[in-house]
């Protein structure tokens, strides 16, 4: 996933706005964004080669990536767990080369058919557009 994908990423996003107001979305964001690859250009600097879902997010649509997350039996969720972002890579903690043990594991999506044990597939997550993941 690249800035460069946002068209496509806009085409198949949901028309609705992911989070009902700013604090929703910021707080979301601070604990799920903060610590992703795909958002360290922000961090340093560079606006605009940042994270394309959390663009669709700010002008009103809810990318496809983000599935809904845990939720009470009233619907019920907390700011930082409403959506499960499926593109959600950690940066390489301080020490490592790259990321390894000290990432959370990638999400496992609602409806998502393991063809593979998930043990079977852990290792160095590539990060680059079309790679292993």
């Amino acid at each position: 996933m690249t800035p460069d994908d946002y068209g496509a990423l806009e085409a198949e996003a949901t028309d609705e706005p992911a989070f009902s107001n700013s604090d929703e979305g910021y707080g979301w964001m601070d604990a799920n964004c903060a610590s992703c690859v795909h958002e360290r250009p922000t961090r340093e600097g560079r606006d605009g080669d940042g994270c394309p879902l959390i663009l669709l997010a700010l002008v009103g649509r809810r990318p496809r990536q983000w599935a809904d997350g845990p939720r009470t039996p009233d619907g019920l969720y907390t700011m930082a767990t409403q959506y499960v972002c499926a593109e959600r890579r950690e940066e390489a903690a301080p020490g490592e080369t790259e990321p390894g043990t000290a990432r959370r594991p990638i999400p496992e999506m609602a409806g998502q058919v393991a063809l593979l044990p998930r043990e079977a597939c852990a290792g160095p997550v590539s990060n680059a557009v079309g790679g292993a993941s």
